[in-house]
């Protein structure tokens, strides 16, 4: 009897204990994880963003190892030093594998893994500086050495791929930046592996059985990549502002108003995906436009407000860029291409009833009473009327005589009694006539 029970205890253990069993199996993943992030393409803030992002899906999951495929010619260098602090702060075991090339912040990220793996036919190096000043080669020679030295490679090599002013015997000349071939890498301890395929990788880290997950950019984020490009920026900035100066030109609302509004959208969007900008320097340019809209339609003159929106336009759009210098070159030449294409667009559609009201067209000829300082004539002290409005030059009548004048201070009225002040050959000054005078 008691054996009986005993055999019938052990069962219904079984029994309990098998489903849990079953769902566990279920449940498992293979013995091991890798998570594989792609460096290709440019390195610039999208790259970033999808390496942050690769990291942070494989820590959550526990993967055993992560392989960051390298195959770039560099890009920002802000970027990149980015990504290699990612790479090291990560307390997973990382890997770099060079699938084709490895050049410039490429060749930054490719030295970060704890393992530099290269695929046969690689390359690696190339890391001029751009622009090739000494405080920028002195900054990234220093920082390649340091990434050397803390996975163990040659830091005299690494500097070497950055200054050309390095030598090293046997390998690398003066004034030329170093660059290695796979082979050259590992015969100088500069690569760890060199491996014919990906599965020849995996098959050296012992991970052959591994299942491998891809990290993938949605089409949001590729579409950013593009957008954060500095040569896709400009493109986007210089038709946003032509298409919208044209709509103000144009009567009506249509295709000039949609085309920049899309194109301002798609820019700040890129941006903002990216994690460079947030909606704050969004804000900051709204305000810019609304001011030199005001400015421009409605508080006469220049002054606080147009000052002030060129001020938060061009605030907005400085701070989104990695650098200072890339900044001012993409404004430079967004504000030289902006100015270009507007005057072609009015030569060629001309301009609208709204243009005529904020611009001089009068011809100022002799036959019109249009005529420069009177020679002999005591100017000083005589009252006239403004014919145009001053804002702050623009014409007045004296004595039957149209005289090119500039107000003293800001906007006059047409129509205002004016005094002249002040006359410097041609130049005449004049100050509005208050009812107190």
């Amino acid at each position: 009897m008691r054996k009986r029970m005993t055999i019938l205890s052990s069962i219904l253990v079984f029994l309990v204990i098998l489903p849990i069993l079953v769902v566990m199996k279920a449940d498992a993943r293979p013995s091991d994880l890798v998570y594989q992030i792609p460096i290709q393409g440019t390195v610039n803030p999208g790259m970033l963003k999808l390496v942050q992002k690769g990291i942070r899906e494989a820590e959550e999951v526990g993967a055993d190892a992560i392989i960051f495929k390298v195959d770039t010619y560099g890009g920002l260098v802000d970027s990149g030093i980015k990504i290699k602090d990612a790479i090291f702060a990560t307390k997973i075991p990382t890997v770099t594998y060079v699938a084709n090339r490895a050049w410039s912040a490429g060749a930054l990220i490719a030295l970060s893994g704890e393992k530099l793996v290269m695929l046969s036919g690689s390359s690696m190096g190339a890391a001029e500086t751009r622009p090739n000043e000494e405080k920028y080669i002195s900054a990234l020679r220093k920082e390649f050495k340091a990434i050397a030295e803390r996975r163990g490679k040659n830091p005299d090599l690494a500097a070497a791929m950055v200054d050309d002013d390095i030598e090293v015997k046997g390998i690398i000349a003066k004034d030329k930046l170093l660059t290695l071939t796979a082979s050259e890498a590992l015969e100088n301890k500069m690569a760890d592996l060199v491996v014919d395929d990906f599965k020849g990788l995996l098959k050296e880290l012992n991970l052959s059985e591994a299942k491998v997950i891809e990290v993938e950019a949605t089409t949001a984020e590729k579409l950013a990549r593009v957008v954060t490009n500095p040569n896709i920026s400009i493109l986007l900035l210089t038709i946003g502002f032509m298409a919208l100066v044209f709509e103000a030109l144009a009567p009506g609302f249509g295709v000039g108003g949609t085309v920049g509004l899309v194109s301002l959208g798609l820019f700040f969007s890129g941006y903002i995906i990216n994690g460079v900008a947030d909606w704050g320097l969004v804000i900051l340019f709204l305000i810019g436009i609304v001011l030199m809209a005001l400015e421009i339609f409605v508080v006469p003159g220049f002054g606080v407000t147009g000052i002030g929106g060129l001020v938060a336009i061009f605030a907005s759009l400085y701070f989104l860029f990695p650098t200072p210098d890339i900044a001012l070159m993409v404004l430079a030449t967004v504000f030289i291409l902006s100015v270009i294409g507007t005057v072609i667009l009015v030569r060629i559609f001309g301009a609208s009833k709204l243009w005529h009201k904020i611009s001089l067209e009068e011809i100022q000829t002799k036959d019109l009473g249009y005529i420069a300082a009177p020679k002999g004539i005591a100017l000083l002290g005589q009252v006239g009327y403004a014919l145009t409005p001053l804002r702050p030059a623009g014409i007045i009548e004296v004595d039957r005589n149209r005289l090119d004048v500039v107000s003293e201070g800001g906007f006059i009225a047409k129509g205002e009694q004016v005094e002249i002040i002040k006359v410097e050959g041609s130049r005449i000054v004049v100050k509005a006539v208050k009812d107190e005078d």
